[in-house]
């Protein structure tokens, strides 16, 4: 009923919160006039405003019902079978089964920010932590890493009892 709200719900992105919040702010401005200044407008002119706040209901309705449709046609990117077969050795506590299909895979694909964590989560169960501290320092310099700097420095204070850097 509100435009934007199914959109925000459902994907959580910003242009559906703008929509809502652009309709919240002409309701606000309408109920305000409407009810708080009473002597600034006729019953006219605000059957006008109310004609024009319906117009932007339908508008922005529409707006959203585009946005939805555009983020429903975008299909995320699945992750590679290596990606999932590794996880599921990792998560079995196979680590050099893990190892195996890891280090051709960061090869092929140096910048996945995924894999490289889970490299460095490998090598510290395996008590390698100077390899581990390594792909950490790797990780840190890839530009998208900033998403995961949470996981990578909880990785890394893990390590700091093992090594001996500071």
């Amino acid at each position: 009923m509100f435009p934007g709200y199914s959109g925000i719900v459902q994907y959580g992105h910003r242009s559906f919160l703008a929509i809502a919040l652009c309709y919240a702010l002409l309701l606000n401005i309408f109920f305000v006039v409407n009810f708080y200044w009473t002597a600034l407008i006729t019953a006219s002119q605000r059957n006008i405003l109310l004609v024009a706040l319906f117009g932007a209901w339908i508008a922005l309705t529409m707006v959203a019902s585009f946005w939805k449709q555009h983020l429903a046609s975008i299909k995320p990117e699945e992750h590679d079978e290596t990606f999932r077969q590794t996880i599921c050795h990792y998560l079995r506590g196979d680590w050099f089964a893990a190892e195996a299909q890891i280090l051709p895979y960061v090869k092929k694909y140096p910048k996945d920010i995924e894999m490289l964590l889970l490299q460095a989560t490998m090598y510290r169960h395996t008590e390698r932590y100077e390899e581990a501290l390594v792909v950490l320092d790797k990780l840190h310099l890839l530009q998208n890493s900033r998403f995961w700097h949470t996981e990578i420095e909880t990785e890394r204070s893990l390590l700091k009892p093992f090594s001996g850097r500071e």
